[in-house]
């Protein structure tokens, strides 16, 4: 196993390489400032792109190196048996989406899982809407919650409640 010491002493060696990228780019940097002072807008051009092309060759062999001394690290931990990532939580742990709904809302989803399956205008003629404007807002909004599932079927959208895709959506309705 690597010791605290040879950690830290990665860690340092990896600070150090970026710091000498920081470097050459302040460094680079001024050249190019001057360079432009002289007015030659092509040549300018020219070296701006070789600077590119050589920085980023320069920063991707040095990002290469970080990730191979990171992933040696990496491997190192493994060895003596420490977890890479957190573990999962249990089925019992998971944590619920509280979804405040109006009692309104509600009673669309009431209806709909007694129908199995319902469109604007069943939700216009229940609630007395006069457009569907009104009854395809409420609909969308649960959809967009992800309580509802959209169907298509012809020039209507038909909405079915899901079960399984809201078990992770607790219901929180107003007291009636």
């Amino acid at each position: 196993m690597a010791s605290k010491k040879s950690i830290d002493d990665e860690l340092i060696s990896i600070r150090k390489q970026l710091e000498t990228i920081a470097e050459k780019s302040e460094q680079t940097k001024a050249a190019l400032a001057e360079g432009s002072k002289s007015g030659d807008t092509n040549s300018n051009m020219f070296a701006l792109l070789k600077y590119m092309i050589d920085e980023n060759r320069k920063t991707t062999i040095l990002l290469k190196g970080i990730f191979s001394n990171l992933e040696n690290l990496s491997s190192e931990l493994r060895q003596e048996g420490y977890e890479e990532s957190e573990p999962q939580p249990k089925q019992e742990e998971r944590m619920l989406k509280e979804v405040p709904l109006s009692e309104i809302d509600t009673g669309i989803i009431q209806l709909i899982q007694v129908k199995g399956m319902a469109c604007a205008d069943d939700i216009k003629s229940r609630l007395g809407y006069r457009g569907r404007n009104a009854a395809s807002a409420r609909l969308n909004n649960l959809y967009r919650l992800g309580i509802l599932k959209r169907y298509q079927i012809g020039h209507k959208v038909y909405y079915k409640y899901d079960a399984g895709k809201a078990t992770d959506t607790l219901i929180v309705s107003p007291p009636q």
